[in-house]
């Protein structure tokens, strides 16, 4: 059985794949070929479309070896105790030659040309008993000039696996003979000692399954992983066509020439999903299991293997491989060895799916958390609460918050002093939001917007919202801006709002908009340095225990009606967590003492403005 329908097709295609040629560069290289024997790999090194250095930096990458150039390749000196291990024929053959031996650590150092077969490195290890493969990699013309200088001349008719030879179970001539004394070599078969045979088909498809390992974890996207699976199946069995079918009714195929897509038997696929070990047909034309299948008798199959991929008590697919011009093509060797594979593709795709989804929702976390607090990207993230990114009209609590004297201040201050204040008051605003249970919508310059009933209501909204403020209020003294403590004004409103995601295509922010916003946005605007104005919705939805003053009504801009702003004192004790009232709030909010609404100010309560006398100290 073959490597490959051309062993120089992995080559090529990985060359095109990082770059280093194009397609134009191949087709010419493919008919300025000397003869069939040269390779397209080695017409683009002959031609010049591809540099020597690059071409070996390239492969020896992907192949995990040390590039070795044709110069370097000259001055290799074989020593003569290793010439005398080697098995001429059959080196030609794997296109390896040994060049080098350390006793000490047991190590074996080759130079091949690529393409390398992924049992290479198993077989030699077991035939020279080594511990370790130095894997050097040059051109196939370098390799061919080294062995045609060291070795006997190459034999006609080279046509042999490497994967096949070190996993058949039938009697096949060893890779290297090994040195008994000094002037006596055996040939080991494995027709000796049926054990040893056993033992070396073990080691292979160890082996084998180790470097499909490596092979296919080189690749970091899910689909790539695939393609690769795909590709290297062609390398251990002689199939024509090979597919992966998931759970999901995907099918990922690839034919060894590059022709139409093939269809996986749905027969095949019931069969091997309710298998042990999968499917095997030596005859599919005459198999009674598939009589039914139009796929299997319009297309011609002749030899089906197949085996369910299955991971953590789940079945991801069906790893599927055919030939449709041979009978008889897999053996029940070739069965065990797929199945070997597709456990741990199996494993491979399952883990990448799993990182697949890890990155998804690490986006969605990132993005959520720009606008939500961490409680509330969890409610979303774990389905417990929906984000409406189409518009919704909601009742919300929104505040407003920013610096006074921003600006007069920061043209007496360096960029980057500016910068830092900003962050470290953001830093202390966030904080204080998420941890009463707001959602940060915008920053805007020095202001910052927050809501509470978005994305999801809770009860207590309108007074974690307050506590938000008071908190805000405290931390803002402990930030210097200018020489001075930071002053800033926040200005509350509940109600009514649309929200959803508003912007262009290119850009979009989940926020707020209506009067709601408009009057908190308004609100925050006349606030006095370090206070907290809310609206009388805000304060009667806030619920008993909440204190705050009373001021004169204000026209406030696009809002016909005189507002009458309340100034947030605090909480009286056993009404909220522990935030400490201001010396303006007295008394006890379910005390009998406190003097009811007069008239006067319930009748400015209800038109939106009161009459001219003092402030009057209220609570709710």
């Amino acid at each position: 059985m073959s490597l490959l329908d051309d062993p120089d097709v992995e080559v090529v295609r990985t060359l095109e794949g990082r770059g280093l040629v194009d397609a134009e560069a191949i087709e010419a290289a493919r008919s300025a070929r000397t003869d069939r024997s040269e390779s397209v790999s080695a017409a683009l090194l002959r031609l010049g479309h591809v540099r020597e250095a690059a071409f070996l930096r390239c492969l020896a990458e992907v192949y995990r070896a040390t590039p070795m150039s044709a110069d370097q390749v000259k001055q290799v000196d074989v020593p003569a105790g290793l010439l005398g291990k080697v098995d001429s024929e059959l080196a030609w053959k794997q296109r390896a030659m040994p060049i080098a031996w350390d006793e000490k650590s047991r190590t074996l150092r080759v130079v091949t040309a690529p393409p390398v077969p992924m049992s290479l490195e198993p077989a030699l290890k077991g035939y020279f008993d080594a511990l370790a493969i130095d894997l050097c990699l040059s051109t196939a013309v370098a390799v061919r000039e080294l062995m045609q200088r060291e070795l006997p001349p190459e034999p006609d008719g080279v046509d042999l696996s490497l994967a096949a030879q070190a996993y058949s179970a039938s009697s096949a001539p060893s890779l290297y003979a090994r040195e008994v004394g000094p002037a006596k070599t055996i040939v080991t078969s494995t027709e000796d000692n049926s054990a040893l045979n056993a033992l070396r088909q073990e080691n292979a498809k160890y082996r084998i399954a180790q470097e499909f390992h490596r092979r296919v974890t080189l690749e970091r996207s899910f689909e790539a992983m695939v393609e690769r699976i795909l590709a290297v199946m062609f390398e251990l069995v002689p199939a024509e066509g090979v597919a992966i079918w998931f759970s999901s009714g995907e099918l990922k195929c690839r034919t060894k020439d590059g022709g139409a897509g093939l269809a996986v038997p749905r027969s095949v696929i019931d069969q091997t999903i309710t298998s042990a070990s999968g499917v095997l047909a030596y005859n599919a034309q005459a198999d009674g299991r598939f009589d039914h299948s139009k796929s299997v008798v319009m297309r011609g199959v002749k030899s089906v293997m197949a085996v369910p991929l299955r991971s953590r008590s789940r079945t991801l697919g069906v790893l599927y491989v055919e030939s449709l011009s041979q009978a008889s093509a897999f053996t029940d060797q070739d069965l065990a060895l797929l199945d070997s594979i597709g456990a741990q593709a199996s494993i491979l795709l399952d883990n990448a799916e799993l990182l697949v989804e890890v990155r998804r929702e690490t986006e969605n976390r990132m993005s959520l958390s720009r606008f939500l607090s961490a409680a509330a990207v969890e409610e979303v993230l774990a389905g417990r609460s929906t984000l409406k990114l189409d518009g919704q009209s909601t009742e919300v609590t929104v505040m407003f918050a920013d610096i006074r004297g921003f600006t007069p201040v920061t043209a007496q201050m360096r960029p980057e002093d500016v910068v830092g204040t900003l962050n470290r008051y953001f830093a202390e605003m966030v904080e204080a939001i998420q941890q009463h249970g707001g959602t940060v919508d915008k920053f805007v310059g020095d202001c910052v917007m927050a809501l509470w009933g978005a994305p999801q209501s809770r009860p207590d909204d309108v007074r974690n919202a307050l506590r938000a403020a008071l908190s805000m209020l405290e931390r803002a003294k402990k930030i210097t801006f200018g020489g001075k403590p930071l002053q800033m004004g926040i200005g509350i409103n509940t109600g009514l709002a649309v929200l959803g995601c508003i912007g262009s295509p290119r850009r979009l922010d989940y926020t707020a908009i209506g009067s709601t916003v408009n009057i908190a946005s308004r609100l925050c605007g006349v606030a006095p340095r370090g206070t907290a104005l809310l609206t009388a919705e805000t304060l009667m939805k806030a619920g008993q225990g909440v204190f705050a003053d009373s001021t004169e009504p204000v026209l406030l801009k696009g809002i016909e009606v005189p507002i009458v702003p309340y100034t947030l004192k605090g909480f009286a004790s056993g009404h909220s967590t522990p935030i400490p009232l201001t010396q303006a709030v007295r008394g006890d909010p379910s005390s009998d003492k406190t003097p009811p609404l007069s008239r006067e100010e319930r009748e400015a309560l209800e038109r939106g403005r009161r009459t001219s006398g003092p402030k009057t100290k209220r609570r709710r």
